[in-house]
């Protein structure tokens, strides 16, 4: 009977181990297997029973964006890690305003969690179009993920092959080429940026937040130039209906090596999106710690890592530490730019 024991117990230990191995390193294909035993060393070693049900994951934006892939992407390694359902639910409106307020007034409790890009809540901080801080009201998890593709297009009807182009029209008639604009967001960073730099104005109108708004708006000829993610206006480029006028990016991005940059037309015009996980203020530190280390994980992770790659985005871990420093630094820059 001893020795049934001593072989029981050590086979125990033996599938325990085998599962805290596989949560701990990045996987190809995460499996339930190893997301159960992550979840149960994670636990054993921040001494929190979390997370036992559904976490909640708002996306400022509507469902498709650039935002909510990636915050797909990453609920769903959060969701094989921990064995546990990380949902994404959408709450547009203000450029994110909304759903930064309402994951505020969410019980710090670790199953509210805010996925949004420095694009616009840094913006927001610098104009204070917010009448909180993302830097300083909330508690930082990491950021998963990095885009540079947001491009200048037009439609090619209006027969401008780059920003030189629309730097001549625009100068031609001040004023009269509508550009479209969610004041206290990227466009708004972006478009200060053009008519600092190409020395224009154009006319900035609001057709709405989400991309697809604003997407049927330039196809409506609402508008007439649009800055967006590439991803949200790939099909037209390919197709030839659109055209991009320049990357807003200081170097080729990796796959769109063929889209001029903003800088290499003389432009510094720069637009770089972190996409970053915030807890309500005040959740247990133990929680905190414990998702920060899962989702380092997950950002090694290749099945992360080649979904964010088909979209020309990349996996980009920051942790809370790294985040305090360097968004307020990046308010500071922008409120500066803003001031001028």
């Amino acid at each position: 009977m001893k020795k049934l024991l001593c072989l029981a117990l050590a086979a125990a230990m033996t599938l325990t181990l085998a599962a805290c191995g596989a949560g701990g390193a990045a996987s190809s294909s995460p499996s339930t297997s190893s997301a159960s035993g992550s979840a149960a060393s994670g636990s054993g070693a921040s001494g929190v029973d979390w997370p036992t049900g559904t976490v909640s994951v708002y996306c400022p934006y509507a469902a498709g964006g650039d935002t909510d892939t990636y915050c797909r992407a990453m609920c769903k390694q959060l969701g094989d890690y921990f064995g546990v359902n990380f949902i994404v639910i959408n709450e547009e409106g203000g450029s994110g305003i909304v759903a930064a307020k309402d994951v505020m007034s969410k019980k710090a409790d670790g199953y509210s969690i805010l996925f949004n890009h420095t694009g616009a809540s840094l913006v927001q901080e610098a104009t204070k179009t917010a009448d909180f801080s993302y830097t300083n009201d909330f508690s930082n998890i990491a950021t998963v993920a990095q885009d540079n593709t947001y491009v200048i297009v037009a439609k090619k009807e209006k027969g401008w092959s780059s920003l030189t182009d629309l730097q001549a029209a625009a100068k031609a008639t001040p004023s009269t080429i509508r550009y479209s604009q969610v004041y206290g967001s990227v466009t708004h960073y972006v478009v200060a940026q053009m008519e600092e730099y190409m020395g224009i104005e154009l006319d900035k109108i609001d057709v709405g937040t989400s991309s697809s708004d604003r997407l049927a708006a330039l196809l409506g000829d609402q508008v007439d130039v649009l800055a967006v993610n590439y991803m949200n206006v790939a099909d037209y480029v390919e197709n030839g209906q659109l055209v991009v006028l320049g990357i807003c990016a200081d170097e080729p991005v990796l796959g769109l090596e063929n889209l001029p940059t903003c800088t290499s037309q003389g432009f510094p015009i720069v637009c770089q999106k972190n996409y970053e996980m915030k807890f309500p203020k005040g959740t247990d530190q133990a929680i905190v710690d414990l998702l920060t280390a899962a989702v380092e994980k997950c950002c090694a992770n290749q099945e992360f890592i080649d979904t964010l790659a088909s979209y020309h985005a990349e996996s980009f871990y920051r942790g809370p530490d790294q985040m305090n420093q360097e968004d307020p630094a990046t308010v500071e820059e922008l409120a500066s730019f803003f001031a001028k």
